[in-house]
């Protein structure tokens, strides 16, 4: 998407999600199931499948094979760069995700003209809210771990994980998608910050509920690396020269 000028783009739904190269595979059976509950709108469900070669056979599902794990930014943006014009909404679930009735619906009937990206409220399956999000930190908070320092409330936020979240498509391309520098995490907190950079809303809308299940899987997830390209990416020049010193700046 890099360098290509802003698309119109229709009105179209489309769920996207990313199967990583974990030991087990979560099915993706539960996820798929509770889309078409989920919205009134057609919706059809992309698989990004980053290197894992899993076999899915659920109808109306189109498997986009990667060949290689790229990370969860970088097979985000290759599955929505394959989307055609007709699709201005794409709503990203990991393979734990269960859309509530009705929760995609509420997404889109809260959105507000400058709103690139919308979240639900998560829970986890006996009910019991999930962390994640918050105001964009700064890179000192994250250095010292406290990116998710305000409480899951509805309305403005900074960033959302990107676990479970409907994206306006016009703004993602606006910002040119996700950075694919980041392979294991932060990806989520990096988007939320260039999108409030150029102008987007982030929206945290309690009126709409997804379900994480617990992964049984593990995950390959190391989110230390990516924290230290966050801060080197904001930190003045100083305290990168500082962070690089210490050991503690991004791998290249």
């Amino acid at each position: 998407m890099r360098g290509d000028p802003i698309t119109s783009y229709g009105d179209d739904l489309v769920v996207v999600t990313v199967l990583r190269p974990w030991p087990d595979p979560p099915a993706l059976d539960r996820l798929i199931r509770s889309v078409p509950a989920a919205t009134a709108r057609p919706a059809r469900v992309v698989v990004a499948d980053s290197g894992t070669g899993a076999t899915v056979t659920a109808p109306a599902v189109e498997v986009l094979r990667l060949g290689e794990d790229v990370g969860r930014a970088a097979a985000v943006n290759r599955a929505v760069a394959g989307l055609d014009p007709a699709v201005g909404w794409v709503a990203l679930a990991a393979p734990e995700v269960e859309w509530a009735p009705g929760a995609l619906d509420a997404l889109l009937a809260a959105v507000v003209p400058r709103a690139g990206a919308v979240g639900p409220a998560l829970v986890d399956p006996s009910g019991r809210p999930v962390g994640g999000g918050g105001d964009v930190p700064s890179a000192g908070r994250v250095l010292l771990g406290r990116e998710s320092a305000t409480p899951p409330t509805g309305g403005v936020v900074g960033w959302l994980p990107a676990s479970c979240l409907l994206l306006r498509r016009t703004a993602l391309d606006s910002v040119d998608g996700f950075d694919p520098r980041y392979v294991d995490a932060f990806d989520d907190v990096d988007l939320g910050a260039r999108l409030a950079r150029a102008g987007w809303l982030t929206l945290r809308v309690p009126a709409a509920v997804a379900t994480v299940h617990p992964s049984e899987h593990g995950s390959p997830e190391h989110p230390v690396a990516a924290r230290r390209r966050y801060v080197h990416d904001r930190s003045p020049a100083v305290a990168r020269a500082l962070l690089g010193l210490a050991g503690r700046g991004p791998r290249s």
